[in-house]
C-alpha cells in the first residue's frame, strides 16, 4: 500500500538548475522530478543524520577509467592515500 503524501514545502529552482534535475531524473528511471527530489533527500539525510560508526565517501570515477585496470588502480591509489592522510591526521 502506497503511503499518502503530504504537500509541505515548495522548491524554487532557476531554470538551468530545473533541466538538470529534470533530465538526471528520466536517466534515472524515477516517475517523475518529485520522487528523484525524495530520495536525494533521504540519501543525503541517511549520510548527515543516521548514528551510524561509518564515514561516508563519495567518489566520483572519471568514465574514461573503466575497462583500463592500471590507470584505475592507479587513480584510487591516489585517492585511497589522500583520503587516509585526511583520516588521520
Amino acid at each position: 500500500m502506497s503511503e499518502k503524501k503530504i504537500k509541505i514545502m515548495s522548491l524554487s529552482l532557476d531554470s538551468e538548475m530545473y533541466d538538470l534535475v529534470k533530465t538526471s531524473s528520466k536517466k534515472l528511471g524515477h516517475k517523475n522530478v518529485s520522487q528523484m527530489i525524495r530520495d536525494l533527500i533521504n540519501k543525503y539525510l541517511d549520510l548527515v543524520v543516521n548514528d551510524n560508526d561509518e564515514i561516508p565517501v563519495i567518489l566520483k570515477i572519471p568514465s574514461e577509467l573503466k575497462n583500463n585496470e592500471k590507470e584505475l588502480k592507479d587513480w584510487l591509489e591516489t585517492r585511497t592515500d589522500a583520503l587516509v592522510k585526511a583520516l588521520c591526521e
